[in-house]
């Protein structure tokens, strides 16, 4: 029955993961299977005939594989933002979708033999305001060896460097992203379909809950803005806001903003947050620039887009790396990618390998 089990345990995960009811799968099935026997497979009480286990693969876009990879990995935390937004149907979605994702990670990296740690630059910093964020945000960069004021270009592949593990999924307009832990090691979670100065920001954001200590007295909408500003403060310390911008300005043109977000890869609304934020700018200067950004529908479509790619890489240079060095099948690099074979061979071909955690 141990077998039954797991198989049951994964198709429950493949549903939920689907955004399926079993009423809900049952008419994707065009009624082949009974909700009473799919309740059966779930609850570990029967297994399906190998014609029903390729009919549930196709109908929930899984692997037959995938029903039988047990989890093993410990997710100790997740930290959800805008639950209410997402809906509980789409938070259950996500997170198994979340799971399975890091599941095939780690499995990757164990076939690889890799002896993945985490060491916090920031364990020792606590933070109660946008001061401390400032002092943690350069404290980082100091440990990183990324100086005080170059410009970061490709962040994620820097966070992935120093073992965060980073995916990206496509996912709700709602959903910008999440971080956890698993087996003790933090993981972030970015929604693939966010303009890159956002996802920029926003791994930033998560890379502050997973390393900050924030004074017990704070409430959660502070502990929120100050990761927020700790992400602004890291991409441009106050030192080149100043450099760039000057000690005290009574306007910052759209131009300026435009170039400086080329450069930085920071949205013009943080820039001018940041600017705000170390007295640059007042806060009426600020109140107009926000006015002006409504005005014309710019709040979260700005009107130039940072021009660097910047996406995760490991995830796809470790499986072709397994690839290789025969380490894994073909097949076996298909489901650890969730893609086809077919897809594996042509990436093989051509060199085109799209990170697909």
């Amino acid at each position: 029955m141990e077998l039954a089990s797991t198989f049951g345990q994964r198709l429950k995960a493949a549903r939920i993961m689907a955004g399926l009811s079993m009423d809900n799968l049952v008419e994707r099935l065009g009624k082949r299977l009974s909700k009473a026997a799919i309740s059966k497979y779930e609850n570990g009480l029967m297994m399906p005939d190998s014609n029903n286990l390729l009919l549930l693969a196709e109908a929930l876009n899984v692997g037959p594989d995938f029903f039988f990879s047990a989890k093993s990995v410990d997710f100790s935390s997740m930290n959800f933002r805008k639950k209410a937004a997402l809906g509980e149907k789409a938070i259950k979605s996500l997170t198994e979708r979340i799971k399975d994702a890091m599941n095939r990670y780690i499995e990757l990296e164990t076939l690889l033999g890799l002896d993945v740690s985490f060491h916090n630059p920031l364990e020792d910093v606590e933070v109660g305001d946008v001061h401390d964020i400032e002092e943690a945000a350069l404290k980082l960069r100091s440990v990183w060896n990324i100086g005080h004021d170059a410009a970061i270009p490709n962040l994620l592949n820097l966070l992935e460097e120093h073992s965060l593990r980073v995916i990206e999924l496509d996912e709700h307009a709602h959903f910008d992203g999440l971080s956890g832990k698993v087996d003790g090691y933090p993981f972030i979670v970015i929604n693939r379909k966010l303009p890159t100065d956002r996802k920029r920001l926003t791994a930033l954001h998560e890379f502050a809950h997973q390393t900050l200590k924030f004074k017990s007295a704070l409430p959660a909408n502070s502990v929120e803005k100050l990761c927020h500003a700790f992400g602004g403060a890291f991409l441009m310390p106050s030192n080149v806001l100043r450099r760039e911008l000057g000690e005290k300005r009574n306007e910052i043109s759209l131009p300026e903003l435009y170039a400086l977000k080329k450069e930085y890869g920071i949205s013009m609304q943080a820039i001018m947050v940041r600017a705000k934020q170390t007295g640059i700018i007042s806060e009426y200067v600020f109140e107009q620039f926000m006015r002006t950004m409504s005005a014309h529908g710019w709040r979260k479509d700005e009107p130039v887009q940072y021009p660097a790619v910047d996406a995760p890489h490991r995830f796809e240079l470790l499986l072709h790396r397994a690839l290789a060095e025969g380490v894994i099948s073909i097949s076996k690099a298909a489901y650890l990618a969730r893609k086809s074979v077919s897809e594996i061979e042509k990436e093989l071909a051509s060199g085109d390998a799209d990170s697909h955690p």
